[in-house]
């Protein structure tokens, strides 16, 4: 259930509620009144769309064997050691290539609730066939493009504690490595660096 969802059917719970007798209507009231008097809070637009990717389905025939030769450059140890899994089956799917254009840590520009990091998460696979087939779209001048993943291709949990994030970087001579981190890492991305991030078009 979306957010928009969850709020019209608690409306209707509460609209019933009060018909009812069940809630104290000044009481509600007053608490619809201090939401509208709250100071909007300013919302950052971190992410610039560049453009949208077709990558074609994956069948679960790659292999943490079979990804390591798509990063000549470097591929880090952690990916298997942290349970990244790259055998999953995706259908043909459009992935969103965005640029980090506001300064911020993983958490402002890849989602703070289970919700929107589920929307964001690859596959392992996805992640590999991507950098294997479209290696031009990922940032260049060695910075980084970020891919949010789960250990095993678990959905994210609500303590988030299996989130990973990739970031892969370019070479001059167009190889290309890659490193693996946890989300909660609390260093801040600049801007001005330009980073990308891929994840699956909703």
């Amino acid at each position: 259930m979306n957010a928009y969802e969850r709020l019209f059917k608690l409306w209707a719970m509460i609209c019933k509620m009060v018909m009812d007798g069940v809630r104290d209507p000044k009481k509600v009231a007053d608490i619809l009144q201090a939401i509208v008097d709250e100071p909007a809070r300013v919302v950052k637009n971190y992410l610039r769309r560049l453009e949208v990717v077709k990558l074609g389905a994956t069948d679960g025939a790659e292999t943490l064997a079979t990804a390591k030769k798509v990063f000549k450059a470097g591929f880090d140890a952690d990916f298997g050691n942290w349970g990244i899994v790259f055998s999953g089956i995706a259908p043909e799917t459009e992935i969103a290539v965005d640029e980090l254009v506001e300064d911020g840590k993983f958490r402002d520009f890849l989602g703070s609730t289970p919700e929107e990091l589920e929307r964001r998460r690859m596959l392992g696979s996805q992640f590999a066939k991507f950098c294997r087939e479209h290696p031009e779209k990922l940032r260049k001048g060695g910075y980084a493009t970020f891919v949010v993943l789960t250990k095993n291709d678990k959905p994210v949990a609500v303590d988030m504690s299996n989130v990973f994030v990739a970031r892969v970087y370019v070479r001059d001579d167009g190889q290309l490595y890659a490193y693996v981190g946890h989300f909660d890492d609390g260093s801040t991305w600049i801007a001005g660096c330009r980073h990308r991030v891929l994840y699956p078009q909703q």
